[in-house]
């Protein structure tokens, strides 16, 4: 019997192990659906998953990357049908919409122990549990808008950098000549024109700003209405009509990067992908990179755009994605990825020791996302069923209050109806 008996206990051992070795050696398979895709940025992203993979080779990466144009479509519907996913790329304008539909889970039980966390900006932080004051996104990337300055031209002209919006639009006038062709300021006419500029230099002057919805003060008017709200409309008139090209009003990326370029304009505001554009036709020693100017309340409100990576409800995968989710948010890793894609990165270290993002041309950004109290992330409302069609109507607008056809208050009569 007792021969049985340890006989018996042996197999159950055995079988024990047998299985705690298959499980141990199970084959996990992530899929991951990237939606900023290009093919260069695709490439790069395989490259990735295959260190990830050499790494931890109980774990393989799938990726999905439609057609830029598709993307975000095919991601919606494959979430809906709960198809196969682990981790999706999100952004700021999408993680409500996940969230809301519970199609991502919280990450705040794996930040507990993150060694990275305490290496992330503070600004990456904000961002991570800008949905109810939850991590559902780890960003990855940003894009935050600079001022970029003809230093060569400012300096024959004997002024220095603008450190506020009214000095900017002092100089970009002293420094405007028309039969020459030359001008101040390179202004955004189209295509999201009042992202890029317009309401980060008119609402950047109004009191009591409600951050959480940009165009809205906290005791509940609609900014632009705001006395403060209502010059700055005036002053960017003044600024279009006195220092900038009369067709720039038609303007987008391209036109503003040639006109910059060319030396028809000395003060542009951009993101940082522009930088290796115009390094490419003008050269790095023309032209410098610093934070944007401030408004009279002593603060610049932008918004950042930033994407990142959500973990899916429904994966069953979730501690394996999560291990991919942190690789990925290495410093160096991280570094790499915005170097090669034209962004900046989420770690404070990169900033500091990282070669090519401590160089002096990233200052600026370091500045504003390391100071949150002076360079304000300000948040469209963006979970509004009316956002989406804001930005064609804006600019409709816009346009017929730059070339004179109606009114500031006209045209802020209509946003504010456009809202009510």
């Amino acid at each position: 019997m007792k021969k049985r008996t340890i006989l018996f206990v042996s197999m159950i051992l055995v079988l024990l192990t047998a299985s705690a070795f298959g499980q141990a050696s199970k084959k996990i398979e992530l899929t991951f659906f990237e939606t900023l895709t290009s093919p260069a940025r695709t490439e790069y992203l395989q490259q990735m998953f295959r260190k990830f993979e050499e790494k931890n080779p109980n774990i393989t990466v799938k990726l999905i990357s439609p057609p830029y144009e598709q993307a975000e479509n095919k991601l919606t519907q494959m979430l809906n049908a709960r198809q196969p996913l682990d981790i999706i790329e999100s952004r700021d304008a999408t993680v409500r919409q996940f969230v809301n539909n519970g199609q991502i889970v919280s990450l705040e039980k794996y930040l507990t122990n993150w060694p990275i966390m305490n290496d992330l900006l503070p600004v990456t932080v904000e961002s991570m549990r800008s949905i109810d004051n939850t991590a559902y996104i780890l960003p990855w990337l940003y894009f935050v808008k600079a001022l970029y300055v003809r230093t060569d031209i400012l300096k024959s002209a004997g002024l220095p950098v603008p450190k506020t919006i009214d000095e900017l639009c002092q100089e970009a006038i002293k420094l405007t000549n028309p039969s020459a062709n030359k001008y101040g300021y390179v202004i955004r006419g189209k295509h999201n024109s009042w992202k890029v500029s317009q309401d980060y230099m008119c609402l950047s002057d109004v009191p009591n700003l409600d951050v959480n919805r940009f165009y809205w003060t906290k005791d509940g008017k609609f900014a632009y209405k705001t006395p403060e709200g209502k010059a700055a409309l005036e002053r960017y008139l003044d600024l279009y009509r006195k220092a900038t090209p009369k067709d720039g009003v038609n303007w987008g990326f391209a036109e503003q990067i040639n006109a910059f370029v060319s030396g028809v304009g000395v003060f542009l505001i951009q993101d940082p992908d522009a930088m290796a554009m115009i390094d490419e036709q003008l050269g790095p020693d023309k032209y410098g990179i610093y934070p944007v100017p401030v408004g009279k309340t002593g603060k610049a409100y932008q918004d950042y755009a930033f994407q990142g990576l959500s973990l899916v409800s429904y994966s069953q995968n979730k501690d394996a994605a999560w291990k991919l989710m942190s690789f990925l948010l290495e410093p160096e890793t991280n570094a790499e990825f915005c170097k090669t894609y034209g962004a900046l990165p989420v770690h404070k270290s990169t900033f500091a020791n990282n070669k090519y993002f401590s160089s002096g041309r990233f200052s600026a950004w370091n500045t504003m996302l390391n100071d949150t109290k002076t360079w304000v992330t300000a948040k469209y409302p963006i979970s509004d069923p009316r956002f989406p069609a804001w930005g064609g109507y804006q600019e409709q607008v816009m346009q017929s209050y730059l070339l004179g056809q109606i009114s500031a208050d006209e045209a802020i009569n209509r946003w504010a109806k456009y809202w009510e």
